[in-house]
């Protein structure tokens, strides 16, 4: 499987990583808080059969930089835009999971004419859409980040990376009730976002259908690939009008 690996050098210095692999439309694949392009190792293969698909790293993530002092959404939808434009696509397909689902929302939202299909996986647009056990978790790690963070550099990267978890994505109900591109919002049956607020993105997109996948948990991209991927190509494949 041939792979193209690229870099896009941003207004800031920073270098965004990304993967390009197969031949066909293009098919934006974005990973979860703190993970790489890599979480998408049992996707690339089948995906990139139809698919032109490109794996990126987000800011601050993997084998991409930061030379920014802060990290937010707006700022990686910024970077995904950039890609877009260095690789002359003007619209694509894009999958996003967990925080890659949030990120896939406020592009969409910033650049609506780039979007032609949406399959968002475990995203959420509220911190409070989150069961309360695992934000106490994540505050209780930020808050140990923030004092380390002081000595090392290294420690500063991960509380930006952190940070993303305990604030709104700025996605609003007129938002969602704004995105035109068809989209697939699907879950597993016990992820760690609320079936409630799963259902609230799923139905305030007009143009949205709902998957939830039993006896599945926030990975299960990972851990039952082939069920996600047959999900996801079931949807994407679909005769496609730009």
């Amino acid at each position: 499987m041939d792979k193209q690996k690229k870099l896009l050098l941003t207004t800031d210095n920073s270098l965004i990583y990304y993967e390009i692999t197969g031949q066909g439309s293009p098919l934006f694949l974005l990973h979860g808080n703190g993970g790489s392009g890599k979480y998408f190792e049992k996707q690339v293969p089948e995906f990139s059969r139809y698919f032109t698909v490109y794996t990126v790293d987000s800011r601050g993530h993997g084998r991409s930089t930061n030379r920014s002092d802060s990290l937010y959404f707006e700022q990686m939808a910024n970077d995904l835009y950039a890609i877009m434009k260095q690789e002359n696509i003007s619209k694509a397909d894009i999958l996003g999971f967990s925080d890659g689902a949030n990120l896939a929302m406020v592009f969409t939202k910033k650049y609506p004419t780039m979007v032609h299909r949406l399959v968002l996986n475990a995203g959420n647009t509220k911190v409070d859409g989150i069961f309360w056990p695992f934000r106490v978790l994540t505050k209780i790690e930020h808050t140990c980040l923030s004092f380390a963070a002081f000595f090392s550099k290294k420690v500063k990267k991960r509380q930006l990376i952190v940070q993303l978890m305990l604030k709104d994505i700025g996605v609003s109900t007129v938002d969602l009730r704004q995105i035109s591109a068809k989209t697939l919002v699907i879950v597993g049956k016990y992820d760690l976002i609320k079936r409630s607020h799963t259902l609230y993105i799923a139905k305030e997109i007009p143009n949205a259908s709902f998957v939830s996948v039993p006896k599945q948990g926030h990975s299960f991209a990972k851990k039952v690939p082939k069920l996600f991927n047959k999900e996801v190509l079931t949807f994407l494949k679909e005769k496609k009008v730009y």
